[in-house]
């Protein structure tokens, strides 16, 4: 039994990265503040390699771990995330897949974030993107790149286009959950854009952050169990963008009706045509007022 207190429980999603898990268990470690619980979800992996490197860390854990080990899988992401928040104990839940990172103050400075304003539902942090590679055993880093929602703020406006913060930049309310339900474990892609969609109708998401606090590793060349999800299941993610937002205009055409939609469609295809002819017409005036110019020629 665990002598902290468990403000925070850590949800860690990991299958057959054990280098990866190696780094996400010390990244945990690492942080300022010690008021955390680790619920480390072994979805569908080898158990062997994930029990060797929590024996390791037995002493510095201190009883503040449990490992889930999923015979088979849970069947997708948002069903593995759901299995761990869903043992959380603490008053916020966050998710930390394991190849992910974050700066040592992460915790203490989300938390009294939200402290701070008790009517925002969750905070998200400035976070970086980090391009690595693994080379001879190791991962290098070959770039970063910021991730920051525009005008450095959460809005339904932004949030309706793509994604605008992802999980290992999130720390949710834990009551949150009962009221707006869970992940949605039929989404095998987009299931963290889909919840963040319900998240910001629930309530307000602040933006933290200075400087990043959080770091989504990236690995747009990598195959098999180290590649993102992002780059290495590209067309499932475009499939299921387009799933749920079938699923939502369904269900905004039984409230309202498709006439005011069939008329947009038309109407945002036939302007965009028009504009695109307009620059196609001025690029071609530009082009025949060029050649019409008088030449000079020198003496």
């Amino acid at each position: 039994m665990s002598d902290y207190r468990e403000r925070v429980s850590i949800v860690i999603r990991t299958k057959n990265r054990g280098d990866l898990l190696r780094r996400a268990l010390d990244d945990v470690l690492a942080q300022t503040c010690t008021d955390w619980h680790v619920v480390l979800v072994n979805d569908g992996g080898a158990t062997a390699p994930v029990d060797q490197l929590v024996a390791e860390r037995e002493g510095a854990f201190k009883g503040r771990l449990e490992v889930l080990h999923v015979e088979g899988g849970s069947g997708s992401m948002e069903a593995a995330a759901n299995l761990g928040a869903q043992r959380a104990r603490g008053e916020f839940v966050v998710i930390h897949d394991d190849d992910d990172t974050w700066a040592p103050t992460f915790l203490d400075t989300m938390i009294s974030a939200l402290e701070a304003d008790p009517e925002a539902v969750a905070a998200t942090a400035r976070t970086e993107i980090i391009f690595e590679r693994l080379q001879s055993g190791v991962y290098v880093e070959t770039g970063r790149a910021p991730f920051v929602p525009p005008a450095e703020m959460v809005s339904l406006y932004d949030l309706l286009q793509t994604n605008r913060f992802v999980p290992i930049s999130l720390l949710i309310r834990r009551a949150v959950y009962d009221e707006i339900g869970w992940y949605d474990p039929t989404l095998r892609a987009v299931g963290d854009w889909e919840f963040n969609l319900r998240l910001i109708r629930h309530g307000r998401v602040i933006f933290v952050g200075e400087r990043p606090l959080a770091f989504w590793h990236q690995r747009p060349h990598a195959t098999g169990a180290a590649s993102n999800s992002v780059f290495g299941e590209s067309v499932e993610h475009l499939q299921f963008d387009r799933l749920v937002r079938d699923r939502e205009i369904s269900d905004y055409i039984d409230r309202n009706g498709i006439g005011g939609l069939l008329y947009l469609s038309r109407y945002i295809e036939e302007t965009a045509r028009y504009y695109s002819l307009q620059q196609t017409v001025r690029r071609a005036l530009a082009r025949f007022k060029q050649k019409l110019r008088p030449r000079r020629f020198g003496r």
